[in-house]
């Protein structure tokens, strides 16, 4: 229902120049001067009765003087009476026979020689509870002939009561394409504004600070195409739409809509937002950031794997969903799984750990594991597929199997053996490529809670070359390209690393020691591993 604003009557008091005639105000023809505003309805925002005028004291207007109104300053409160029904206004201004006038101040507000003011109703307003934001209601006024002047409301209000408290923000579309905000133009017209858009949006919006009804200023226009009404909260929207037209008048208030507290929230994602896992009682893995898997996280290489296509170096037995995000995670058997996102929409596997799902913001997701284990966990957001693998064993080998040893798990997707000998296989001596190596990563459960049987060895390998043979490190750092690694196929030798020279002292096996590190993490924006605390092994 429409509710009509009351005018808002100001009257105005020019004090005559002041006798200072040597300050750079009055150089530059300014004077000193007073307007006293009062009034009996809104203004810079709603009293509590919804009908009374509010002035602040921090409220500012324009005030255009001079030949051709070319002289634009601001006005500032320097008092508030009645409750805020009066303030008082003081400036400087240039003493002409008319004066113009536009409140709230705008600095880019403009004026032509006929009047007519150019002025902006902001798309992003900043109303609170109970009334508009104080930037967005515009209001001219005109001074002729008489210290006397009314500003009138040059747009509409438009309203939406919320229930719930804990949306956090509130957006008001025209579906039809109506201009709501923008660039507009004021023509005083007599005392009956009239408001034409320059460069208009479709929206208005709007912080929310609680339940209460929030008022936005907005063009008058015919808006056959109703509206749509967008809540917001972290990482979630909801929205209802009302098609029905509408005539919004210059004074008009119009209420919308009241958001019941019940909010039937969709959780709002784009896949290459971070993401984190959650609910994990172990300090060290809750909190994890997932890894965003491309084809090119895998791949510096040409022609490397496309792991998010599914993966084709996958063994068979492990690539049965596409994904674009992974995480190795150790979770507890109580652990209740979700994952966030940096925005706050959250997602939970189901009790089967086959598919993953928006959930509340406030849920956290089944338990899925039936022990306290590390986990390769991979999702595919928002479409929905999931697959959760145990970690059985993490092996690291060298070419012809005489050296073979388990990494041991240290925390959030880190393995490692420290006081490590760096050995090369001696038992084929006549082979010149005896430093290969790699690792291989023993699943041993797959699915949901109740586990399953599953028994599957998966190699990884190098990711920077489609032969490694010949190429090696030159440092220890595990950020160098050479250590990232990712699945392969089949049981070769070809796809793998080949150690430094650095870690045997010309040649001789067994001369140096350190720690052996593999990060299954986002530690390094991929998944690598690299050689630390190299010393002599005496």
């Amino acid at each position: 229902m429409k509710k009509l604003f009351l005018f808002l009557t100001v009257l105005a008091a020019v004090l005559s120049c002041s006798k200072n005639q040597d300050t750079p105000e009055t150089a530059k023809g300014l004077s000193p001067m007073t307007f006293k505003a009062i009034g009996e309805i809104t203004k810079t925002s709603l009293a509590a009765d919804g009908k009374g005028i509010v002035w602040s004291t921090n409220d500012k207007i324009n005030v255009f003087s001079g030949s051709a109104f070319g002289t634009n300053t601001q006005f500032s409160v320097s008092s508030v009476e009645s409750e805020g029904k009066t303030a008082t206004f003081e400036g400087l201004a240039e003493v002409s026979p008319e004066y113009y006038a536009l409140s709230p101040y705008q600095e880019g507000a403009t004026i032509n020689s006929a009047g007519l003011i150019t002025a902006e109703i902001p798309a992003e307003q900043h109303a609170t509870t109970g009334s508009f934001g104080p930037e967005a209601n515009l209001s001219v006024a005109h001074i002729s002939g008489s210290e006397d002047i009314e500003f009138k409301n040059a747009g509409a209000l438009l309203s939406v009561s919320i229930e719930a408290t804990d949306v956090t923000g509130l957006k008001v579309e025209a579906l039809g394409g109506g201009a709501l905000s923008g660039t507009v133009t004021i023509n005083y017209n007599d005392g009956e504004p009239t408001v034409s858009a320059v460069s208009g949006n479709s929206y208005v919006q709007t912080e929310v600070s609680g339940a209460g009804t929030y008022y936005f200023s907005v063009l008058p226009g015919t808006f056959n195409g109703g509206f749509k009404i967008t809540l917001s909260k972290g990482g979630y929207s909801a929205s209802v739409s009302d098609t029905k037209s509408l005539v919004l008048g210059r004074n008009d208030n119009v209420h919308l809509f009241t958001v019941p507290s019940e909010i039937p929230w969709k959780a709002n994602f784009t896949p290459g937002e971070r993401v984190f896992i959650k609910g994990l009682a172990n300090a060290d893995e809750n909190g994890q950031e997932l890894s965003f898997i491309t084809d090119s996280y895998y791949a510096p290489r040409a022609g490397g794997q496309a792991p998010s296509s599914p993966a084709p170096g996958d063994e068979s037995a492990v690539s049965g969903i596409t994904y674009n995000y992974e995480v190795w995670a150790k979770i507890g058997e109580n652990d209740e799984v979700y994952f966030e996102t940096e925005s706050g929409a959250r997602f939970a596997l189901n009790v089967a750990a086959d598919q993953v799902a928006p959930i509340a913001s406030n849920e956290a997701g089944p338990r899925i594991s039936v022990s306290d284990s590390p986990y390769r966990i991979r999702l595919n957001l928002p479409s929905g597929d999931a697959q959760v693998l145990r970690v059985g064993l993490v092996n690291y080998s060298i070419l012809y199997g005489d050296v073979s040893d388990n990494l041991t798990y240290d925390k959030a997707g880190r393995w490692k053996i420290s006081d490590y000998v760096f050995a090369y296989s001696t038992n084929q001596s006549w082979d010149p490529m005896l430093c290969r190596y790699r690792f291989s990563i023993w699943f041993n459960w797959k699915g949901g809670q109740g586990g399953s049987n599953f028994d599957v060895w998966q190699r990884y390998g190098t990711c920077t070359l489609n032969n490694n043979i010949g190429t090696k490190p030159s440092t220890e750092n595990p950020a160098e390209e050479y250590y990232y690694l990712q699945p392969f196929n089949g049981d070769g030798w070809d796809t793998v690393f080949y150690l430094p020279d650095w870690l045997f002292n010309g040649g001789a096996n067994r001369t140096k020691k350190g720690t052996l590190n593999l990060f299954m993490n986002n530690t390094y924006g991929h998944f690598t591993h690299g050689f630390s605390d190299i010393v002599d092994n005496n």
